[in-house]
């Protein structure tokens, strides 16, 4: 039973037991916290949970033999537990209602202690906003590591910019024995390889509805801000982005034009208070980052291509642009914003951009 203190196997124990709501788990948390002698830990179980409950788990909880099993079981899904009392626990999540007793993680636990920021959407995000919420999650993943849902759409973009970018908390709502949606298995397994997988659920525990919301508060809690790339008017992401409210944290929207179903959420989060945020440098400007920063990294082809309309032009309306490189306008605003961040090109008034001084 190596690796884990005796505090940490009593929550991991504890954990296991599916005759325990999250309120009792809190409730004796709380206790574990304030209290170490193992006979108080029984006593208060005993107040906490009544007699009934505590005769049916007591067995377990003190068995060596139960707990070296469901260690074993770990070890062989590769599954390492960050507990409320490990080092590594996210101080974030100590500060909400009912924190996570276990966080079950699969990757570098390194990332829990980054700066986060959160990026979530819709499932039916339009391909433009898809491309823009990928390029943005990279940039991101320059300065935090970027927590998103593993949801297709725009979850599923911005997990793979944060891994372009380095950086990336993919988090489950069900245990991670289980592959939801089953169509991003790879992305699972690139994120656990490159990144880091997690999930407050036991690994056994299957997808449900009611554990979307439940993980949703998570993604929230974990990070410094969230930034809302798409939400429709019932949407998972404008559940997060109302737990961010909720929790204090910062919350980014990008605009959108009436009419667009996957945008009402975020226009509604931008009349509620949420900043608007038309590209990273609204994000970065908001933290007091450094926007100017040129990245050594090869430029795409596109990005290649309105550097060399703008060395001919000077200054250039993105429609120019645009009709220069052979595309609709709408498709460079990956490419413009990702040219802002590193500091080649500047967006001018009107729609028009420029080259930076070298």
């Amino acid at each position: 039973m190596t690796g884990y203190d005796e505090n940490e196997l009593d929550a991991i124990t504890l954990d296991s037991f599916t005759e325990l709501t999250y309120k009792a788990k809190l409730q004796v948390t709380d206790n574990f916290r304030y209290s170490s002698p193992r006979k108080k830990h029984e006593e208060f179980l005993i107040k906490t949970l009544g007699a009934g409950v505590y005769n049916k788990i007591r067995e377990r909880f003190f068995s060596r033999e139960y707990r070296a099993g469901i260690l074993n079981g770990l070890e062989r899904r590769k599954i390492r537990c960050v507990t409320y009392f490990s080092e590594d626990y996210p101080e974030s999540l100590r500060t909400i209602p009912v924190p996570p007793l276990v966080l079950y993680c699969k990757g570098d636990l390194s990332l829990l202690k980054e700066r986060r920021f959160a990026v979530v959407g819709s499932r039916r995000t339009t391909a433009p906003v898809l491309k823009m919420c990928s390029a943005m999650a990279e940039q991101l993943a320059s300065k935090f590591a970027v927590v998103t849902g593993t949801a297709e759409g725009a979850d599923s973009a911005a997990a793979r910019g944060a891994l372009a970018g380095g950086k990336l908390i993919f988090v489950a709502a069900q245990g991670l024995d289980h592959v939801y949606p089953a169509g991003n298995a790879k992305l699972y397994r690139q994120a656990e390889e490159r990144g880091l997988v997690i999930s407050e659920q036991l690994p056994g525990t299957a997808a449900k509805t009611y554990l979307f919301p439940v993980r949703n508060r998570l993604i929230a809690a974990l990070a410094e801000g969230v930034l809302v790339v798409s939400a429709g008017e019932k949407s998972g992401a404008a559940i997060t982005a109302e737990y961010a409210f909720r929790y204090g944290r910062d919350v980014f929207s990008l605009p959108y034009s009436p009419g667009i179903p996957s945008g009402v959420g975020c226009n509604r989060l931008i009349k509620k208070g949420a900043y608007l945020a038309e590209n990273i440098l609204d994000i970065f400007a908001a933290y007091g980052l450094d926007c100017t920063e040129r990245e050594q990294k090869e430029l795409s082809p596109r990005e290649q291509a309105i550097l060399g309309v703008l060395r001919e032009s000077g200054t250039a309306h993105v429609a120019a642009i645009a009709s220069a490189v052979g595309c609709p306008s709408y498709e460079l605003l990956a490419e413009l914003s990702s040219l802002e961040v590193k500091g080649m090109i500047v967006r001018l008034g009107g729609n028009r951009y420029g080259l930076c001084a070298m």
